[in-house]
């Protein structure tokens, strides 16, 4: 465990230095007995609180206290290495009830990562699991015939991310790698695709060699055989009970090629990519008769479903099955 230092280790810091530190503001109780550094910031808290909630802590200030321990007040100081804002998160949402409620309450990324990663490290399981069910509200693990699962109904946070420079699909994947919530990769892959540049996702540091490796092998499949796929309805398409078979052929010949044109390389919409290149206006505009509208779209859903079924697959990751076993495991 990456934590520097337990009590009876800790990092001296000079008055100098402590002069130049601030009080995190409503994470600074007089009565309490702990102080904890991360960066900058200081935070006075509960021990006995904190010892109740984490395990990890509690070991940590169980052992007992040097003579030359380092204090604050008369109070033993801890210094961690996580961010400041990551530790103020976490601490807020242990001792204010209201600050992180559960999903779908209204939250923001930079809170649900800062308490996910924390809860996670120091094994504050309530708190992760709810971290967990925030984040698993955008990455569902079933089909949704009408796109929802991966465009529509997406909680609060997910346009409310603290840093807009930078890529939040890439966020999502380095964080769910971080604690291990593998069930929300293949949704945050393809969004990765969907609308990051692929010199972006070169560059980012966080990102590990494989990863990298993985969303652009499914960028080629999916903007290639996974796009032909869904739109294969449109094409060599014959029904029975058609009553003008030539004009439904132009009408479709016709509506293939202008949904086609969509597929040029581009990351300012979402049509590039297979479950985006095909919406209900389009229905509308297909001058088709219903038999073969009702035919169309079967076929249609089919083909979608088929290519969600081998999404996970397609970015080298557990089929759908087993990665809702981890999640039921995880979240149980």
């Amino acid at each position: 465990m990456d934590i520097d230092p337990t009590p009876n280790t800790a990092t001296r810091v000079s008055q100098d230095k402590r002069l130049n530190l601030t009080r995190s503001q409503g994470l600074w109780f007089e009565d309490c007995g702990l102080i904890i550094q991360a960066e900058k910031t200081i935070f006075r808290v509960s021990r006995d609180m904190l010892a109740i909630q984490s395990p990890v802590f509690r070991d940590m200030l169980s052992l007992p206290a040097p003579k030359d321990i380092d204090t604050v007040d008369d109070c033993p100081f801890v210094l961690l290495p996580d961010p400041a804002k990551d530790v103020a998160s976490f601490l807020r949402a242990l001792f204010y009830y209201d600050f992180f409620e559960p999903s779908p309450a209204p939250t923001t990324f930079e809170i649900l990562a800062g308490v996910l990663r924390m809860s996670h490290k120091y094994e504050v399981d309530g708190l992760r699991k709810r971290a967990l069910t925030h984040l698993s509200s955008a990455h569902s693990t079933e089909f949704g015939d009408d796109g929802s699962t991966l465009h529509h109904d997406l909680p609060s946070w997910r346009t409310a991310l603290a840093d807009g420079t930078n890529d939040e699909n890439m966020l999502i994947v380095e964080l769910a790698r971080q604690v291990g919530a593998d069930w929300i990769l293949p949704t945050a892959f393809y969004r990765m695709c969907e609308h990051s540049y692929e010199e972006t996702i070169i560059t980012r540091t966080a990102l590990s060699t494989g990863d990298k490796v993985r969303c652009f092998q499914g960028l080629r499949f999916l903007e290639t055989t996974g796009a032909a796929s869904v739109l294969q309805f449109l094409c060599n398409h014959e029904v029975a009970m058609c009553p003008q078979p030539y004009e439904c052929l132009v009408a479709r010949t016709i509506k293939h090629q202008s949904v086609s044109e969509r597929r040029d390389y581009s990351r300012e919409t979402e049509t590039t990519m297979p479950f985006g290149l095909w919406g209900e206006g389009d229905w509308d505009d297909l001058e088709v008769c219903d038999p073969c509208l009702s035919q169309m779209q079967k076929v249609h859903r089919e083909a979608r479903k088929r290519l969600w079924d081998q999404l996970p697959g397609i970015f080298g990751l557990p089929d759908w099955s087993e990665l809702e076993k981890i999640k039921a495991e995880v979240l149980k």
